[in-house]
């Protein structure tokens, strides 16, 4: 349905079923005015269109238009529907017999190559006390990037280490500052402080250079979201965790995904995001039910070892007691790590759902057990090979998240154009990889 705001005029193509009754309120994100629209049922293709308009596929024109005296009633108890911003959605219909293709991500990149890749990084890093670090970062992304197509286009990272390198030794400055004053308290808790009240900004400055550094058919990504928006997501949320009793995590984690998905752009088109926490709440209720399982699992085992080893206190039973300690921990962390496998999923999926990127719709396709023995075998070949696998584990569990995403497009790829866009420093992306920070998808 073709629904234009009678205040700036901006037209946004909706689906029909978005539209929630034969008359309710629609608020223009663009404007932000809402305003009264009546549905009508075009007699010739069986569209929904706006009365006091036209239905575009066929141009049959409105019977009627809506009373002013009918506003109050029509629209009572009907929910507004949130229109997307102009600059996210085409403006007009698309045009009968424009293609629609389906493309999935494709990643051929390979756990030997990217060993080989990894194995020179490690050592040039040991042996250079660290500077080789950003070069590192760079060479591994480039790799996954250059590995990872769309369409057979490949994406392209292009970050300079020499700036990320400037960003590691402001960063690397500021934490020696840290270490020598903990024999002074109050320094070392102000600069503690400091650092904590900046970290909304790391995090914007991170996604900024982060996006600015890739590009796709020589077309430079952009990352659009505002510095406060950053300090609500990642200052004043986390602050009211404890309050809530941790009732307000799931929103935090939508939040979080919400300021990402929102703001990344493609050039001059901008994501458009109509995602919602309720969904993040189920999603939680449910990992916090399977974790049940291993706790159960624990509080079995741990009664049979405690029961035991209280009716015999030897030495053979204490070591039987210290490895049934160890293995509830291996449970536990086992399970938490499955029920974080469980949520990635289930967001990642819903959250790319909910995306659209002009004329680009996304599905992702995670299956959360799959996920979840994806890390488990990843886990133990890390382990088992004192971490010489984990090149081939993380390659395989990225060719797993890139080839379940598809991208449903209405025309084509070449309808992008690119934006202006300055230079960015790299004092968050610095900051990130210096304290392992992970702030992504």
């Amino acid at each position: 349905m073709n629904i234009k705001c009678p205040e700036c005029g901006e037209e946004h193509d909706v689906a029909d079923e978005r539209i929630p009754a034969e008359k309710f309120k629609a608020s223009c994100r663009g404007c932000q005015v809402q305003f009264v629209v009546a549905a009508e049922k075009c007699q010739v293709c069986g569209k929904l269109f706006q009365e006091g308009g036209e239905c575009l596929p066929c141009r049959q024109e409105s019977l009627a238009v809506l009373e002013t005296a009918e506003v109050d009633k029509a629209v009572e108890g009907v929910d507004v529907l949130i229109l997307k911003p102009a600059e996210m959605v085409s403006t007009v219909a698309a045009p009968r017999g424009t293609k629609k293709t389906s493309h999935t991500v494709q990643f051929s990149g390979m756990g030997g190559e990217f060993f080989r890749i990894w194995i020179v990084n490690l050592v040039l890093t040991i042996i250079t006390f660290g500077i080789y670090t950003p070069w590192a970062k760079v060479r591994s992304r480039a790799y996954f990037y250059s590995h990872t197509t769309v369409a057979g286009e490949p994406f392209e990272y292009l970050a300079d280490p020499m700036i990320i390198l400037r960003g590691y030794l402001l960063i690397g400055g500021g934490f020696l500052i840290y270490s020598v004053s903990q024999a002074i308290p109050l320094i070392n808790g102000v600069i503690a402080l400091i650092f904590y009240a900046a970290f909304p900004f790391l995090v914007f400055k991170s996604f900024r250079f982060y996006a600015h550094n890739s590009s796709f058919k020589n077309i430079r990504f952009r990352f659009l979201g505002s510095l406060k928006e950053a300090y609500i997501t990642y200052l004043a949320l986390p602050l009211a965790l404890l309050p809530s009793l941790g009732l307000i995590y799931p929103y935090w984690a939508y939040y979080k995904k919400k300021y990402f998905f929102e703001n990344f752009a493609f050039g001059g088109t901008r994501n458009c995001f109509t995602g919602a926490a309720k969904p993040f709440y189920w999603i939680y209720v449910k990992g916090i039910l399977l974790m049940l399982v291993p706790m159960a699992i624990l509080g079995v085992v741990g009664g049979m070892f405690f029961s035991r080893f209280a009716q015999s206190p030897d030495e053979g039973m204490s070591a039987i007691f210290v490895w049934g300690v160890f293995g509830m921990y291996t449970i536990l962390i086992l399970g938490s790590t499955f029920v974080q496998q469980y949520i990635d999923a289930k967001t990642m999926n819903y959250c790319w759902q909910e995306s659209e990127l002009g004329s680009v719709r996304f599905e992702s396709t995670l299956l959360p057990g799959k996920l979840m023995l994806i890390q488990f075998v990843n886990i133990m070949a890390i382990i088992l090979s004192v971490g010489l696998l984990y090149p081939w584990a993380k390659v395989r569990r990225t060719r797993y998240i890139l080839e379940n995403l598809t991208l449903h497009i209405t025309g084509d790829l070449d309808g992008f154009t690119s934006a202006n866009a300055g230079n960015e420093d790299a004092l968050g992306e610095a900051a990130m990889d210096f304290f392992d920070f992970e702030i992504g998808l």
